[in-house]
């Protein structure tokens, strides 16, 4: 996490002196020198002609392959869930794992409709979010285990009950049987949601959900309601995708 941290810092910032990515980042002169080292050895990062600054270097774009396919999937999803807003009156976000996080890569919240407005880019929870939850559940056991891995090395407040592994075989059961997990007002006291994920041949690419303020919608119709709703968005999705390879 410190190396992506740091050649974050040096994509936003570069070129940009060793000081000014300690006081971007805030970790140790040591660990960003060592860190540094590594990247420029691995040709992720350059320095800059006179030696005193850090540029990110051509390999970085490898990193990006996906990020077209990530964009099409998208592109498929957003008038979807657009339509499931439409329909339900609440808002959608459509989330990738990344790094011991899910990142918000598309949301139809409007500003200010809820106490917390999650935006592209945002990071949030794995254990603690419904999306997170239910990417957790669908993807493969061995992604599973290094996600796990990853939360657990990181020791994150928001993350620690991935250290109960029985725990997680039990939320990871019961959400593949339901065929979605639920977020009750776990991350935010205020909201309830729920999500799913989007598959396709035989693996989960993203998840999406359904957020609704709890005062305003009580469980039981939250279930009986919306999440057949949020079933129905998650079929025609994985059709678009399958009808076009």
């Amino acid at each position: 996490m410190r190396g992506l941290t740091i050649l974050e810092t040096v994509n936003r910032l570069g070129p940009v002196r060793l000081t000014d990515i300690q006081a971007a980042t805030g970790l140790p002169k040591a660990s960003v020198l060592r860190v540094l080292d590594t990247l420029r050895h691995g040709g992720y990062v350059t320095t800059t002609p006179d030696g005193r600054g850090y540029l990110v270097a051509a390999r970085t774009l490898a990193l990006s392959n996906n990020y077209e396919a990530d964009e099409a999937l998208i592109a498929t999803a957003a008038p979807i869930l657009q339509e499931l807003r439409d329909a339900t009156g609440w808002p959608s976000d459509l989330a990738f794992y990344q790094a011991g996080k899910m990142v918000i890569a598309d949301t139809n919240r409007q500003p200010g409709s809820f106490s917390v407005n999650r935006k592209i880019g945002t990071r949030v929870s794995v254990m603690l979010t419904a999306i997170g939850r239910v990417y957790l559940a669908f993807c493969e056991a061995d992604e599973r285990n290094a996600i796990i891995d990853t939360l657990v090395a990181g020791d994150d407040p928001d993350e620690r009950s991935a250290h109960d592994r029985s725990a997680v075989n039990a939320l990871v059961a019961r959400t593949r049987e339901c065929g979605y997990a639920v977020n009750e007002r776990e991350s935010v006291s205020t909201i309830r949601a729920a999500a799913v994920p989007v598959m396709h041949q035989g693996r989960v690419l993203c998840a999406f959900n359904v957020i609704a303020q709890a005062q305003a919608v009580p469980m039981p119709i939250f279930e009986k309601t919306y999440i057949p709703m949020l079933m129905q968005a998650r079929a025609r999705i994985e059709t678009a995708l399958a009808e076009g390879g």
